[in-house]
């Protein structure tokens, strides 16, 4: 599927207000970005999202319950001085809420010997767990983690799937292949099968997967209380080259879909032109997809946007899973949940 770079510009391009440009000053951002949140959630939740965005967010650590019992890790780590407060719909996360001088949560003895993994938020806990609970429901079997590296998710999944499943972890990047390999060895996650591959280059090699999930890179602007730079690394241009690159890898992603197969598609970003957007054109040209709606409400995350400014997307779309700073305490994110509708 083609989509062109200046083509999704002129779709997407926003004019920033008088008042946008002030709070863009005041905040630091690029004009047109804080424009699109005042069209998404109104001028008040624009204010509360940009307060949100500076507060810093502490790390998350994923307990590999295959290799440890997850109370000891908690005690084990108290005691170095780190405290932990426990994600509770996670099962396995925490987030740690106060930590030592040293050693950093990164560097200490437990996490070489693979007993927990370290991610940036909780936000990326919430897939593999969807995934998971859809295996539940309709089968286990391979699942493809397209866009893998670093590995936080594969590992996730290699760890619910421990006995039913196999996750192969691929990425385009080498250093990242690199990554995914050493967070596998470290944690003991037999389950994984890693590979070095663009995604876009797999439809009509014959293989085919009923789980997949692309975790696109993208503009990663949900993640601006991690990485302050992102308010002004994006221009208008730039997020229409990376909204262009997730439709070629999203109708990639749908094409290798067997049928009756899911397909979660996530992104860090809050953008709508990275995620309602996109969802709408693969749906339009893929008309064997819907949208199906998440198994289990984890906590009171928020839904999709049916419009955004001038953009009307297709209704279905209010069935993906959005988290927000302001709302949920965890950087910004989406999540769509495609199913191929089988044939007969």
């Amino acid at each position: 599927m083609k989509a062109s770079a200046e083509e999704i510009y002129g779709e997407i391009r926003v004019e920033a207000s008088e008042q946008a440009r002030v709070l863009a000053e005041k905040y630091g951002y690029l004009p047109y970005m804080v424009q699109r949140y005042i069209y998404m959630l109104g001028l008040e939740g624009a204010l509360r999202l940009l307060e949100a965005f500076e507060e810093k967010l502490s790390p998350v650590i994923r307990c590999n319950n295959t290799r440890v019992n997850c109370d000891w890790l908690v005690d084990r780590l108290s005691g170095m001085g780190f405290v932990l407060r426990r994600i509770e719909w996670s099962g396995i996360g925490y987030r740690v809420v106060e930590r030592p001088p040293r050693p950093s949560i990164g560097a200490t003895h437990e996490y070489l010997k693979g007993y927990y993994y370290v991610h940036r938020d909780a936000a990326p806990l919430i897939p593999p767990i969807l995934i998971h609970r859809l295996m539940e429901m309709h089968g286990y079997g391979t699942v493809l983690d397209a866009c893998a590296g670093p590995g936080g998710k594969a590992t996730h999944l290699a760890q619910l799937l421990a006995g039913r499943g196999v996750v192969v972890a691929n990425d385009i990047a080498l250093y990242r292949v690199k990554a995914i390999i050493m967070h596998m060895l470290r944690m003991r996650l037999w389950n994984i099968v890693v590979t070095w591959s663009d995604l876009r280059k797999l439809p009509g090699r014959g293989k085919k997967y009923r789980w997949i999930l692309l975790d696109a890179p993208c503009s990663a602007e949900g993640t601006i209380m991690i990485d302050p730079g992102r308010k002004t690394r994006t221009t208008q241009r730039d997020l229409a080259r990376i909204v262009a690159r997730e439709i070629q890898l999203l109708d990639a992603a749908a094409s290798i879909l067997e049928d009756d197969g899911y397909l979660v598609y996530v992104t860090c970003s809050i953008a709508p032109e990275e995620n309602e957007y996109v969802v709408t054109r693969i749906l339009a040209e893929h008309g064997e997809l819907t949208v199906t709606p998440p198994p289990v409400k984890l906590f009171n995350w928020s839904r999709g946007l049916r419009r955004f400014h001038r953009l009307v997307f297709d209704p279905r779309v209010e069935e993906c899973v959005r988290t927000f700073p302001h709302l949920h305490g965890m950087i910004g994110s989406t999540i769509c949940i495609l199913h191929k509708e089988g044939r007969g």
